[in-house]
């Protein structure tokens, strides 16, 4: 049916019989566990079934004032009928009220949270309104209606203002009426004849209302409270998955000034990397191997460049576009790519070793300048535009299976820490000729 059990720092964590799991409210039940999970069993009633994730928090609070009110009232009402001796037909309203609150219960169960609020603002008024003209006033039962219009402007989600607003409006002018309203006009239309003397209940009443008052408020600080931190969460969650996609100061930028977001660096190093012949090597494949082949070979190319700093770029089918240098300028960055570039082969090399299949990678480097920036409205994706970046590209379609072409740009600026063969001049598509090598390994 359920567990209780203790998370992290003491945070107890329900599983309902729905599978629903959530941070739960903790309610006044500290220690016991069964009553933790008899609390949270009732107070999660219908969150469940709501798509509404904003609605959850007024779910749990009518539940969980549900909850608070039967409580209150088994022991108020043997209270009154005790030492403020009450005659016990007095006492038959709110029990009863206190009975058809289990309705509201069921309501939210069956998820007609809507009908619920409703349900539970009118048992309630009309209780008040019943025992206010009961008691001929005398009692101040009235009092009791300023913690319904309290408990209204929290029940109510926000975009439920055409609801809240005229509720909370009817319950205060009756307050208002009651507090005014000639003691004669009320000594005519109460049902009472007998003759009972309801100033006797006005202590009690009053603190009731004073204790009521502060239950509601501490359990609705509470739901929030708790609401917060699942929304904090959330945001949490949703920020991890943003930088994900974008780097971490574009992700500050957008948030800023989320207009379009371009920048010029003069000195970055971008590498396109290709499968080799992976085409053919798919046909062998069913639709799902293929994607957890280049998903796991493309997760280690992640932790590569994670490990060495760089930028991921996209993937595009079987391509990996990587840079060095940008978001934030690195003077390493020719440098950084190099190494990360030999480590890529050393990835496809050792997988190769294990699946047996003829992989082969086919690597293209280039340094130089290049705008980098997010552009369009949807679907954000940090990417490289400019001549160096084309040049890098032309590298790797006209590079050599296993091989890690780079232009003359980028030998020059790591010369000294790698080894090359000089491939001499080539003829690139839409550049004309020009001198490239070979990267063999780092000489140090």
């Amino acid at each position: 049916m359920g567990s209780c059990e203790n998370a992290e720092g003491g945070q107890a964590v329900f599983h309902g019989a729905t599978g629903f799991s959530v941070d739960p409210l903790k309610g006044p039940f500290h220690d016991g566990c069964m009553l933790q999970l008899l609390w949270n069993t009732i107070a999660y009633l219908g969150v469940p079934t709501s798509r509404n994730p904003a609605e959850h928090k007024h779910i749990i609070l009518v539940n969980g004032l549900c909850i608070v009110i039967i409580g209150f009232l088994s022991i108020v009402i043997p209270l009154l009928l005790l030492f403020d001796r009450l005659p016990v037909v007095y006492a038959i309203p709110s029990s009863l009220y206190a009975v058809s609150l289990f309705s509201v219960l069921a309501l939210n169960a069956r998820g007609k949270t809507l009908k619920a609020r409703f349900l539970f603002i009118l048992l309630s008024f009309f209780l008040m309104v019943f025992n206010s003209i009961a008691s001929r006033g005398e009692a101040n039962f009235h009092l009791f209606l300023l913690t319904e219009m309290v408990a209204v402007f929290f029940i109510f989600p926000s975009n439920e203002g055409r609801y809240m607003y005229p509720a909370a409006a009817v319950v205060f002018l009756t307050f208002l009426a009651f507090q005014f309203i000639p003691a004669p006009l009320l000594n005519a239309i109460s049902p009472v004849t007998a003759a009972v003397d309801f100033a006797e209940q006005q202590k009690t009443v009053t603190l009731s209302v004073a204790v009521l008052i502060f239950a509601f408020s501490f359990y609705i600080q509470r739901t929030f409270r708790t609401a917060d931190r699942i929304l904090a969460a959330e945001k949490e969650k949703s920020e991890r998955l943003l930088l994900n996609i974008l780097p971490g100061s574009i992700v500050a930028q957008l948030k800023e000034r989320p207009d379009t977001i371009a920048e010029r660096f003069e000195h970055c190093t971008v590498l396109f990397s290709d499968i080799v012949g992976f085409t053919g090597i798919a046909r062998s494949m069913s639709a799902v191997e293929v994607v957890s082949l280049l998903n796991e070979i493309f997760s280690a190319f992640d932790d590569l460049a994670d490990r060495h700093g760089l930028e991921k770029i996209k993937t595009i089918g079987d391509a990996y576009m990587v840079v060095g240098g940008l978001p934030e300028p690195d003077p390493e960055h020719a440098e950084k790519v190099a190494r990360f570039a030999i480590d890529m082969l050393d990835v496809i090399r050792q997988y190769r070793n294990k699946t047996d299949l003829p992989l082969e990678l086919r690597i293209g480097i280039n340094s130089g300048d290049a705008v980098a920036g997010v552009i369009g409205k949807r679907k954000f994706i940090y990417d490289l535009w400019g001549d160096s970046v084309n040049t890098a590209s032309r590298m790797e379609s006209h590079g050599l299976p296993g091989q890690i072409q780079v232009t003359e740009t980028t030998y020059e600026l790591i010369k000294a820490k790698f080894r090359f063969e000089d491939r001499g001049m080539i003829e690139v598509k839409g550049l004309g000729t020009i001198k490239s090598f070979l990267l063999l390994e780092a000489s140090e």
